[in-house]
């Protein structure tokens, strides 16, 4: 039996090394967790089936975003705009359509996992826009834990201001530091594909921010 580590088999699946963790947790993949390490039946992967399409850029996933709120993402040409809808109608009739949604938008930002003395302080900065567990509308509590968005140009000094320190075991903070400035608040649906990079019930609230938002675009 050959067996992949969780960062190769999240690579051959275009998805997240947590999502992988949730799904071999879940038995969507086979795997054996040896010394609190998965290793993953390669021959799984299959099983497990490739959502259809590329992930989006980063540039092409916001506009994704955009276009579901109702706005006309202008860094998009017509036929772009175009061709995005039709990926959003075949994602909201998909047989998982989280999966297919943490597929597409994978590529959304930049993530990284780390320790912070204070995760709390990170919620009072501006610079600091909360998603996933951290945004309401997850119907998530979680204290001394701090999830969202960073944009480039202020990440740097964000991680020096909070003495952050990347993660050597379980985190205490995820941060998505992304391109462009971060909307404010943020769209539901990077609430959505934030919580979809998580656990079966951070994946269950995701489906129903679909459910709840869906279809516009």
């Amino acid at each position: 039996m050959v067996q992949l580590s969780v960062s190769d088999a999240a690579e051959q699946l275009s998805l997240s090394q947590q999502r992988v963790r949730a799904m071999l947790q879940s038995g969507i993949l086979r795997g054996d967790l040896i010394g609190g390490r998965w290793l993953v039946d390669a021959a799984s992967l299959n099983a497990a089936g490739k959502p259809a399409g590329r992930p989006f850029s980063e540039r092409v996933a916001w506009g994704l975003i955009d276009l579901v709120q109702g706005k006309v993402p202008i860094e998009l040409s017509q036929s772009e705009r175009s061709r995005l809808k039709s990926r959003w109608s075949a994602l909201l009739a998909s047989e998982d359509s989280v999966r297919a949604l943490n597929a597409a938008l994978a590529r959304r930002a930049e993530l990284s996992r780390w320790s912070a003395p204070d995760p709390g302080g990170l919620l009072e900065d501006n610079r600091f826009v909360p998603s996933g567990k951290s945004d309401p509308r997850s119907g998530i509590s979680v204290g001394d834990y701090a999830e969202g968005y960073v944009q480039d140009v202020d990440f740097d000094d964000f991680v020096g201001d909070h003495l952050l320190v990347p993660a050597r075991g379980p985190e205490n903070v995820v941060l998505r530091k992304v391109h462009r400035p971060v909307p404010v608040p943020l769209p539901w649906l990077a609430v959505a594909a934030d919580l979809s990079d998580g656990d079966a019930r951070e994946e269950q609230q995701a489906a129903l921010l679909l459910a709840q938002n869906g279809p516009r675009a």
